[in-house]
């Protein structure tokens, strides 16, 4: 009888060990579930975030172009505005003048286009229209305004608004303008206000 009665114990401590742990491990389960579905929405969520933070950065890197192409005319810095152009890119400028490569561009950029500047000129791109035509290619149509340059004749003009136009395309981690047009928009009538 004895024997029996250990037996019983034993089963019974047995069966009741294994039921309490059979809720633990079912929390367990539960909680692991519970993680991997956890951890899934916040791929999801950073995937999505990512995506729409993707071309909202991709668009403001494409804007960037054309205000760095602004201050370095500004600043007079000919190679900082070559060196926003693919290798073998191409710029006509808003006189007509067709250039293909940075070295063409460094060149036409260089002292005698620079004569223009002068310590009050300013520019600015304004209008920006980014349209991507591919995830990493995009068109852009802006207006790129010019403030109290030195004219031929050594007056100042003080402003020329350019119709700025280009295709920039992505280079590995960064955007290149691929080509560039611009040409002399033109200007408002002196003493004309726009109406609204």
């Amino acid at each position: 009888m004895k024997i029996k009665e250990k037996e019983m114990k034993i089963s019974q401590t047995y069966r009741a060990a294994s039921v309490s742990q059979e809720p633990k491990l079912t929390l367990r389960g539960l909680m692991q579930r519970l993680g991997l579905v956890f951890l899934a929405c916040t791929l999801v969520i950073g995937a999505t975030g990512s995506a729409i933070a993707g071309p909202a950065r991709d668009e403001a890197a494409v804007r960037t172009l054309g205000d760095t192409f602004a201050k370095a005319f500004v600043q007079k810095d000919a190679e900082l505005r070559a060196s926003l152009f693919a290798e073998d890119g191409t710029f006509v400028t808003p006189v007509g003048d067709f250039l293909q490569g940075r070295v063409a561009m460094v060149k036409d950029f260089g002292p005698e286009a620079q004569q223009a500047v002068n310590g009050t000129t300013q520019a600015a791109f304004s209008n920006y229209r980014v349209r991507f035509i591919k995830p990493d290619v995009a068109f852009v149509d802006a207006l790129l305004t010019v403030r109290n340059v030195n004219g031929p004749d050594g007056t100042i003009i003080p402003v020329i608004p350019i119709n700025f136009f280009y295709v920039a395309a992505r280079h590995g981690d960064k955007w290149l303008i691929e080509d560039g047009r611009a040409h002399f928009a033109p200007a408002p009538p002196n003493g004309m206000a726009s109406r609204n």
